[in-house]
């Protein structure tokens, strides 16, 4: 039996409807983020984005300033606090949050000389580099990497440094046998009560405690939804531990095809 739990809808708060042109959300067309033609280095941003996987010394080549999005601090990966904090909570209920994202949104695609920031403690959407990560566990990817991912369909696996090893465990097991499009990496950002999350483009679940049917129904739910659905996987391979295997196929056919057991 499924867990219950909470799904909180959310429209889009960040601009009154007015100052949306329907394309460039959350930036306003005067916004130079969404202004067409931008100068970035050398190369010219056409309608406001670098091209995806294009590697370039001049913007984004997956190995040059990267501390500007990660300085490599174990603080992203090592646990400093009581793991008895984090402990999983059979009284404390997932909760699911859906963005209703208009399907003509594009997101920018930033050059490494410039800083990305987010609003947002789990950001499912948004601004982000031109190349993505190769699919896969880490030891740690930036939010400023997965989130091409998302866009892409793919689904991210987020656990706190804190989080339960055997609950942890048992997410990362399930994920990797629900698809080949994945990335798993700890992020210290998740809170003390929901110290695991999954992410796709759009939506994230938080969870105190793995429960398979809810898990594996937000995955074949919510994953090869992403605006860009490609296959194909990245150029960024900074700190991967274990390169993803394809599960049905490399475009994911049949999501979930085996369930994982404790």
């Amino acid at each position: 039996m499924s867990q219950l739990y909470n799904i909180f809808i959310l429209e889009f708060p960040f601009l009154p409807q007015d100052d949306w042109n329907g394309k460039w959300f959350p930036n306003p067309p005067s916004n130079v983020d969404g202004s067409n033609g931008i100068k970035h280095g050398s190369q010219e941003i056409k309608e406001g984005r670098m091209p995806m996987g294009v590697i370039s010394n001049n913007c984004d080549d997956g190995k040059t300033n990267l501390t500007v999005d990660w300085d490599d601090s174990p603080i992203d990966y090592t646990c400093f606090q009581q793991r008895s904090l984090y402990r999983p909570k059979i009284d404390v209920q997932p909760i699911e949050i859906v963005y209703n994202i208009p399907t003509e949104y594009t997101a920018l695609h930033k050059c490494m000389d410039t800083p990305i920031t987010y609003d947002y403690s789990i950001p499912t959407f948004g601004t982000h580099r031109p190349l993505w990560p190769k699919y896969g566990e880490y030891v740690f990817v930036p939010v400023q990497r997965w989130l091409h991912n998302l866009e892409h369909g793919a689904l991210v696996m987020l656990y706190h440094p804190c989080a339960d090893t055997r609950e942890t465990q048992y997410l990362k097991n399930i994920v990797r046998n629900c698809l080949y499009r994945h990335i798993i990496t700890p992020y210290a950002s998740l809170t003390e009560e929901r110290p695991l999350a999954l992410v796709t483009w759009g939506h994230s679940l938080e969870m105190s405690k793995v429960d398979i049917v809810t898990v594996v129904n937000f995955i074949a739910t919510n994953t090869l939804r992403g605006p860009e659905a490609t296959p194909r996987d990245g150029q960024y391979d900074y700190k991967l531990l274990k390169p993803a295997k394809v599960v049905s196929n490399q475009e994911d056919s049949n999501v979930c095809p085996i369930r994982s057991s404790k």
